[in-house]
Parts: C-alpha cells; structure tokens; sequence
C-alpha cells in the first residue's frame, strides 16, 4: 500500500497494525498549481517541508460509536494530552480515515524497561497523565485501557495519551458513570503502580499510591485525580526524563546564491603579498555553464536532475577524458606539430655545438677571474662600510634572503593556524575552500556529539541533514562516528551554477568520495555525500 494516496495524502510505509486499525506513516500531497497560479507564486518564497502524519484506517468491524467517541475526544479535549486530529475521511471501498499528528518518541514502557527512574522522572510521567485523565472526565470521557504501552513521550519529553480504543463516553446514568469512572481510575493507579515500581530508591511515592489505593476502595466512591497529582508533586519536583533524543526544529532551506564572478587580471596582480589566492581546476565550457545557469541558482534550489548530472559527474574517468582531448587535438594537428618538433631539435644540436661550455677554454677562466675579483670588490666594500661604522651595510649578502625565509615560515605559520580554525571558509569564493572548511566542522560537531551543532555545515531540508542528524544520535549511543577524508587531496569535478561537486580522497586510499556543496546567502554548505 506504501505510495497510494488516500485523500490527500501519500502512504509512505505500515508502521503498526491492531485490533481496530492499521496504521501508516503518510504525508500530505501539495497539488501543484496549474496555468498562471504558478507564475504568480514568489520564487523567492521559502519552501517548508511537508509535516509527517499518521494515518489510520480503520476496520471493518469496528463500532462507529467507538470511533465517533475517539474523534470526539480529540476534538474536544485539546489539552488532555491526546494526539491532534488533523483530518478525517474515506477511502474509495468506504473505509473509514483518521489523519493525526505523529509521536515519534519512546513509550513509557520502553523507559521503564530499559532503566530504572529518578523520582523527578517518575513524576514527570505520571503527574500530566493524571491530568489529562481528570479533562477527560470533565469533558465526558473515560479511557478505562491505560498501560505504560498506550503512554508515548513526544519530542518535547512530554507524555501523550494513546490506546484511545479504551475511550468511552459517560453514560447519562449516574451510577453507571460512576462505575465507568471507577473502572478508569483503577486503570490510572495500575499505570501509576508500575511507573513507581522503576524508581530509584524505592519508597518515594508510597503514599501517593497509598492514596490511590484507598480513593478505589472508599465507598461512595468520588473522583481523586487532583488529589493524586497534589501527591506526586509533593514527593518529588518534576525532572525532565534523561536519555531522550534532543528536538530538532524545523529549518527552511536559504535561498541559493548566485555564482560569484572571477576576479578580474588587475586585481589579482595588484594584491599583496600576504593574501591567499587559491585558484581551483574547472573544466572546458565552465564559463559557458555558469553564464546559462545562473538565473535558475538564483531562485531555487538544486533539482533532481542537476543532482544526478552532478552524480555522473563524480562517477567519470577525468584522466581518460584529458588523454582523448589530447589525442583528438594532436591527430587533428599531427603535421604542424612533427615539423616543429624537427626544427626545435635541429636548433637544439646548433646551439650545442656553437656554444662552448662554462668549465672549458680562456672564456672559462676569465668568467672565474672575473668573479673573483668582484668578490673581492664586495668584501672591500662591507670593511669600508664597517670602519664607517654604518650597521646596515655591514650585513652579509644573504642577509635578504634569511629574512624573506623567516618572512615565508610566518607566513606560513598564519596560514596554518588559518586553516585549523573551522568554518572560517565557509565565506570563501573557492568552492574547495568551502568543503574542506565543512568538512572540518563536521568532523568537530561528531568530535563533540552536538546533534544541533549539524545545522551549522549542512543545507537545510537536504539529504545529508537527515543522515548525519541520525548517524549523531547513534554516535550518542556508541555507533560508530563518520569516515574520515583527506581535506587537503581535493579537486572541483564539475560546477553549476551554486552547485559544485568536489572530489576528496579518502584516509585510507580506497576510492574517493564526492562533495555536493551549495553556495546560499549563509556561505558554503554541504548537501549530499556520494560514496
């Protein structure tokens, strides 16, 4: 069923299936604009991700009350804790749609599994359930089915209220809505018996239970959930619940930049000395491709076909491709370049046997007379200039030359400690400046397993974001970091527009990966990383 569409929304995989329902992952479906809808539509606007849902379909058996007193409940008690109806519907056989919002953290029964709880803990996952239990009440409702596996934490750490096939409304008799209540409570003392039974030391919430126990055995019963949550809160403060995955908040991709121009002959001759000029390889027709795609990079962001052109780019032999354009050029040309080739030989041989050597003759030996006697000359003069007692004269004559070397290793030493900084290249205009300078930082933000610290090298709604922001939580967990590459081994492959695909070795010489880098108002950013 995974890629049907169903009022709206695409049906990207089965995620549970139960007694009432089967339930998928989906997304909404963005019918595009036709005609001059789409010419109206700013192509600056930012382009926001499509949320992910979840989608039930129910049964064919199932009660519609049932499913009525589900709808109604999420409806009506916002605030309770249960998941948000976002749409209803049904299929084209009749079945029977809910569209929710999707919870996608660990359910308490997991946490409780998994480790044992601080009591600030504990608290945080019973206290708002209580709650939200007690709204329902008000509203009409009781969830008489709840355990710590209809209990999800969401991304915010916050416990939600599932399993809504135990809702039912109140009946209108008040001695059958007292025992249905009664029923629902003994179902929230079940739940909170279990939770307190994972905390560490054991003892803290007995008399919170203790209350809960003899609130279920008073008779004439009467409703205790505030009572209950004024417990809790006095054995323990709220803490938030330790070990879960950071939130990630939603970014919007920022719009591409336009090709930076060369700089101009002039300016490069007239720059100082100290300045770092980094000239990058391109290929034939460069110019020519950047020129035609410049208006398109200005206003969206890479395409799909643009990234597999760029794929195929990565997968080509550049060397067979220079050696064939050289072939092709020399063929084309082969007897200008055979006559030229004899006659630079011929001269070659005349100018041999014309020209005596340095070492040979009374030439040879003039030249090192000569030499020496202007050796001598500038030996006088350094003693002329020492008895005058001039300091600067009296330097040896590669006094100049130790001093552009000492020049030289500082400046190389400026360089180097410019270079360890990361992220100081993501301004630059050479794309390979750029990637070793987002290599650099995500090798640090893996170094330090900061998941927010992915935003500051990846292009936002890109694959890679996706990627590295799970391959950070596993890292988390002990899973292995990312491969290491070779910043200082790399080359452009091909350029288009904003877009370029740089080439980088990897450490341990096996085949070289490839670079998707995106140029944006932010600075360079990595996009996708073809193995």
């Amino acid at each position: 069923m995974a890629g049907a569409g169903i009022a709206g929304y695409r049906i990207l995989r089965r995620i549970g299936s139960g007694s009432r329902a089967d339930v998928f992952l989906a997304v909404a479906q963005h019918a595009e604009a036709s005609g001059d809808a789409s010419a109206d539509r700013r192509a600056d606007s930012p382009c926001e991700t499509a949320p992910l849902v979840v989608m039930r379909i129910y049964r064919d058996d199932v009660d519609d009350l049932s499913i009525a007193a589900e709808l109604d409940a999420m409806h009506a008690v916002p605030g309770a804790g249960l998941p948000t109806l976002l749409d209803v519907a049904t299929t084209d056989s009749g079945g029977r749609v809910a569209v929710v919002e999707r919870i996608g953290g660990a359910t308490v029964a997991q946490v409780i599994h998994e480790r044992s709880l601080e009591p600030g803990e504990a608290v945080t996952l019973i206290a708002p359930v209580v709650a939200g239990i007690a709204r329902l009440a008000e509203a009409g409702f009781v969830h008489g089915r709840l355990a710590p596996s209809d209990v999800q934490l969401d991304s915010s750490g916050r416990p939600r209220l599932l399993g809504l096939g135990g809702l039912e409304p109140l009946p209108g008799d008040h001695a059958s809505a007292t025992m249905l209540r009664r029923t629902g409570l003994d179902a929230l003392t079940a739940y909170v018996d279990q939770v307190v039974g994972a905390v560490r030391p054991v003892g803290v919430f007995d008399a919170a239970v203790d209350l809960a126990k003899t609130a279920l055995a008073t008779r004439p019963f009467s409703p205790f959930e505030r009572d209950l949550e004024q417990a809790l809160f006095r054995a323990a403060a709220p803490a938030p619940v330790a070990g879960l995955p950071p939130v990630r908040e939603l970014r919007l991709p920022a719009r591409v930049l336009a090709p930076q121009a060369p700089e101009p002959v002039e300016a490069a001759a007239t720059a100082g000395p100290g300045a770092k000029r980094m000239r990058r390889r391109g290929l034939p027709g460069q110019a020519e491709s950047r020129r035609l795609t410049s208006g398109l990079f200005d206003l969206a962001e890479v395409p799909v076909p643009l990234i597999e052109h760029l794929a195929e780019s990565a997968d080509a032999d550049r060397v067979a491709t220079v050696r064939r354009r050289a072939t092709a050029w020399v063929g084309a040309r082969r007897r200008p370049v055979v006559v030229g080739a004899l006659l630079g030989a011929a001269a070659l041989v005349l100018l041999l046997t014309v020209v005596p050597s340095a070492g040979g003759g009374t030439d040879g030996n003039q030249g090192a007379t000569a030499s020496a006697d202007a050796g001598r000359a500038v030996a006088g003069a350094a003693e002329d200039a020492e008895a005058d007692g001039d300091p600067a004269a009296t330097s040896t004559p590669n006094a100049g030359a130790v001093t552009d070397a000492e020049s030289s290793v500082d400046e190389g030493e400026a360089d180097d400690d410019e270079a360890g900084s990361p992220g100081e290249g993501l301004e630059s205009q050479d794309p390979v400046v750029g990637a070793r300078s987002l290599l650099q930082l995500r090798e640090s933000c893996f170094a330090e397993l900061d998941p927010s610290c992915v935003a500051s090298y990846v292009q936002p709604g890109s694959p890679l974001e996706d990627a590295d922001w799970n391959l950070m939580l596993a890292a988390r967990d002990g899973a292995g970091g990312v491969e290491a590459y070779d910043p200082e081994r790399m080359e452009v492959v091909t350029e288009m527009g904003a877009a370029v695909l740089v080439q980088v070795a990897r450490v341990d010489d096996e085949e070289p990966a490839s670079l998707l880098v995106v140029r944006s108002e932010a600075g360079w950013r990595l996009r996708e990383i073809f193995d």
